[in-house]
């Protein structure tokens, strides 16, 4: 029972930290029962053990199964017979604990599974539905999302951040797949993309080519069905991979929000796309009020703990939006907001500082309530990165030259002037 507590614990830090997302647990069936019909079907992922203490014959995973939840079963049994027994019911994935390393490798499948769930194939042919390539798949678990000029492919790209992998026809010239490639690198972040080339035709050096230019994999068609799968769940494993190396480079890590450096990295494409675009776009700086006297008074373990809670608050503003939020040193946050004209960017942030101004935090016998300063300014012309921060730092300075707990805007000052 130690061992299996030992794990859970161990399991749910290494998911929560990684994934930022919402973990669960339970020891018995009766508990995934319950939970299973309190929270409902909607879970991501199963990861189950064969025997509960109230279910010793693998009782959970039927269970789970039969409610159409993926599962990776997570025991101590290991055995090649009941790997193949499990994987033959369509179990995502087989880990056993037979190693320290165990855990480890329980979360390349979990990270695995999840970047395949969510992966899209981009089909980059001018013959559309007619792809000599789409007539060799023997199905497969990933959508794929067909073009026929290049004009649509990026649209595609901009729009679908599912897309891990493009197939692209290389019958039409090696040059014309090099231009391609070329401006998905010009456009977007490195590593958007693995790119595989086909072609109906053995030429001389076009393999060669292909990969100077910047391509993962050629395949030479006709192939069979299984090998064109193959090479693509290769070729997503491989981007799974960077992308985890990305994430722990590119994290906080404390908050686990984004770190200065990606901020930097990613919010220029993220204007230079709004501002191609027509959508709003603006800069937030965020800093918490008082927070050297807090550190002072209580001591750095508590200001570390008020710099998680008020990092969960942005998570939430963040989550399922294509705004972009890190810390970027200290005590202070910015957040880039995506799609949202200023009057609405404003009203994000209100509602932002109000929630982080309901946070308590407990020392002792005492409670702590935590309140932040803003500075908005909107990104309306294409300047340097820099210049939009400085505009929303002497927004921030305002708020706090004004009493502090408060947003500071281009926006009030504009209604300011005209009142």
């Amino acid at each position: 029972m130690e061992d299996t507590r030992f794990y859970s614990i161990a399991i749910r830090e290494r998911l929560e930290r990684r994934l930022n997302s919402d973990v669960y647990h339970s020891q018995t069936l009766a508990g995934v029962v319950r939970l299973i019909e309190t929270e409902g079907d909607g879970f991501d992922l199963a990861i189950l053990d064969l025997c509960q203490a109230d279910a010793a014959n693998g009782e959970a995973l039927d269970f789970v199964m039969s409610r159409g939840i993926p599962a990776i079963v997570f025991s101590g049994i290991s055995s090649d017979k009941k790997r193949e027994e499990l994987l033959a019911r369509d179990v995502v994935d087989y880990v056993p604990k037979c190693s320290s390393g165990s855990i480890d490798v329980l979360m390349r499948a979990v990270e695995r599974f999840l970047s395949y769930a969510s992966a899209s194939v981009l089909v980059y042919d001018g013959r559309g539905a007619g792809s000599p390539l789409l007539q060799s798949l023997d199905g497969g678990p990933h959508p794929f999302i067909v073009a026929m000029r290049e004009s649509e492919a990026m649209r595609i790209l901009d729009h679908s951040e599912g897309v891990q992998l493009a197939l692209i026809d290389a019958d039409v010239g090696i040059a014309e797949c090099a231009a391609f490639m070329d401006r998905v690198q010009q456009r977007y972040q490195q590593d958007r993309l693995r790119i595989i080339g086909f072609s109906t035709q053995a030429r001389d050096g076009d393999v060669a080519e292909f990969f100077r230019a910047g391509g993962d994999d050629f395949v030479h068609l006709p192939v069979t069905g299984s090998e064109l799968l193959g090479r693509i769940d290769h070729m997503l494993a491989l981007q799974a991979h960077i992308h985890s190396l990305r994430r722990m480079a590119s994290r906080d890590y404390l908050t686990d929000l984004y770190n200065r450096r990606y901020f930097y990295d990613r919010g220029p494409k993220l204007v230079e796309s709004g501002l191609r675009q027509g959508q709003g776009l603006a800069m937030a700086l965020m800093d918490i009020d008082h927070f050297k006297r807090l550190n002072d008074t209580y001591g750095h373990e508590v200001g570390d703990v008020v710099l998680k809670a008020v990092a969960k608050r942005l998570v939430q503003l963040v989550a399922s939006t294509p705004h972009l939020a890190a810390r970027l040193g200290g005590e202070e946050f910015g957040v880039l907001l995506v799609g949202l004209e200023m009057e609405q960017a404003l009203a994000c942030c209100e509602r932002l500082r109000e929630e982080i101004g309901e946070v308590r935090i407990v020392v002792g016998d005492e409670e702590i309530s935590v309140t932040v300063s803003m500075g908005l300014a909107a990104i309306t012309d294409e300047e340097s990165f820099d210049n939009y921060l400085n505009a929303a730092d002497q927004y921030l300075y305002l708020a706090k030259n004004s009493g502090r707990n408060r947003v500071f805007s281009d926006y009030q000052v504009a209604r300011m002037a005209v009142a």
